[in-house]
């Protein structure tokens, strides 16, 4: 049997150890009980939350609103830093949300490019793709010093794709590469 003692040294290391930055599906955590079944807190008053995700936010009683992963994550045609209508709808529910969300303290954007092409032209095409969805969140409400904006070119591919595949396979195959990807930072 867990003790009271080893419960919060254990969720004190795992807020050590958790970032700073999460996605919204992952922004309601489990809380910490003791034997008795109450919530555990810290010596400065705040609840003691595990790694593990929770449908309700127990320490303030309210069900908080997730938003999807794949809202997400904003797509973009091969060699192009502009938005089709679908990510445009995809963006404007996700503007929204944050909106009426007062759990978002900021909202990070990182912008990607596929392998295709050389590296210097990938980093500033998704630097590109980056303030073109910063700058559509801004023109749907979201204040811009609450938005920042990273580029990382081709690194950090999701796809894994053969190079020797002709080229319209591979722009094909490499379409989840070309992204832009919507971090929600959340109040303490």
């Amino acid at each position: 049997m867990i003790t009271l003692k080893k419960a919060c040294m254990l969720a004190t290391v795992s807020l050590m150890l958790s970032p700073a930055s999460v996605f919204a599906a992952e922004v309601v955590k489990d809380v910490v009980k003791d034997t008795n079944k109450n919530i555990v807190h810290s010596t400065n008053g705040n609840c003691v939350i595990t790694k593990w995700d929770a449908v309700s936010d127990e320490c303030t009683g309210k069900k908080l609103a997730t938003i999807d992963k794949e809202l997400l994550n904003v797509y973009f045609d091969f060699n192009k830093s502009t938005l089709n209508a679908k990510e445009k709808t995809k963006l404007d529910t996700v503007s929204k949300l944050i909106k009426e969300s007062k759990e978002v303290e900021t909202v990070d954007i990182a912008g990607y490019a596929d392998s295709i092409g050389k590296n210097g032209y990938n980093k500033k095409l998704s630097a590109k793709r980056a303030e073109t969805v910063k700058n559509y969140l801004a023109k749907k409400g979201l204040k811009t010093r609450k938005l920042s904006v990273e580029s990382f070119g081709e690194a950090k591919p999701v796809t894994n794709c053969d190079p020797n595949l002709a080229k319209a396979d591979l722009i094909n195959c490499l379409a989840e590469d070309r992204r832009v990807e919507i971090r929600l930072v959340m109040k303490k």
